[in-house]
């Protein structure tokens, strides 16, 4: 079994995002799977032109000349997927978003309408990998996520991580405080679940949502990282 994560930080490894992935894929391994964590920052990843060539010129192939196709085999040969993004502009990162346009060349131009009233393309390819998201934001609060959530239900994800309060996990000390080491442990556990079930239990599911710190605690703690950083950075007479 092959489980994939697409991470679209322009942090790369230093991201938060990367910080989510790695126990829930460490996880993974643990249960048996194959897994890579591919940084699109480090990739050579060109904007969707809109052409649609991939449809009418070379039905089912970019028309781009980048890495886009050698991630597009990695995307069909996983049984799972996850695409990790932290929350800018309250969507998903510009990398992220053009990787997902990029895998246009997986659908036909033909609309279908879906029970619920819904449209959708058909599928050019039988087999696609289950997929799971995992995201983060630097606010506190749930609204943040909600275009991003908008987008992922129609996937019908296998897990979904929508980790508030997210910058808490790049500080130093962060895994010394119980409630990110117990968020650690639930991720770990997602990916053992993911993996061996086809699924993630509620409960689960329930400790990775479980509250890092409170809304008031974390303004201050933000606020007062970036007075200092401002004061800093402030020239010096």
């Amino acid at each position: 079994m092959k489980v994939t994560v697409f991470n679209g930080s322009p942090r790369g490894r230093n991201s938060n995002t990367h910080r989510i992935v790695e126990p829930l894929l460490e996880g993974a391994r643990e249960a048996g799977a194959e897994t890579e964590e591919v940084f699109l920052v480090e990739r050579d990843i060109e904007h969707c032109r809109g052409c649609f060539g991939c449809w009418g010129k070379t039905p089912g192939k970019c028309v781009i000349n980048d890495e886009m196709p050698e991630l597009m085999d990695l995307f069909l040969e996983s049984d799972y997927v996850g695409l990790g993004t932290p929350i800018y502009s309250m969507y998903m990162t510009g990398l992220l978003k053009s990787f997902t346009e990029r895998l246009l060349p997986l659908a036909t131009p033909h609309i279908r309408k879906n029970a619920d009233g819904t449209f959708y393309h058909d599928g050019r390819i039988k087999r696609f990998p289950r997929v799971f998201c995992v995201a983060n934001c630097g606010f506190p609060g749930e609204h943040n996520f909600d275009l991003l959530k908008a987008m992922i239900v129609q996937m019908s994800p296998v897990l979904e991580v929508y980790r508030n309060c997210g910058e808490v996990l790049s500080d130093p000390s962060a895994a010394d405080i119980p409630a990110i080491s117990e968020f650690y442990d639930a991720l770990r556990q997602a990916g053992k679940e993911m993996v061996t079930g086809g699924r993630v239990s509620e409960e689960t599911a329930r400790r990775i949502h479980a509250e890092l710190m409170s809304d008031e605690d974390y303004m201050a703690s933000a606020n007062q990282h970036w007075d200092e950083e401002m004061r800093d950075a402030e020239p010096q007479g």
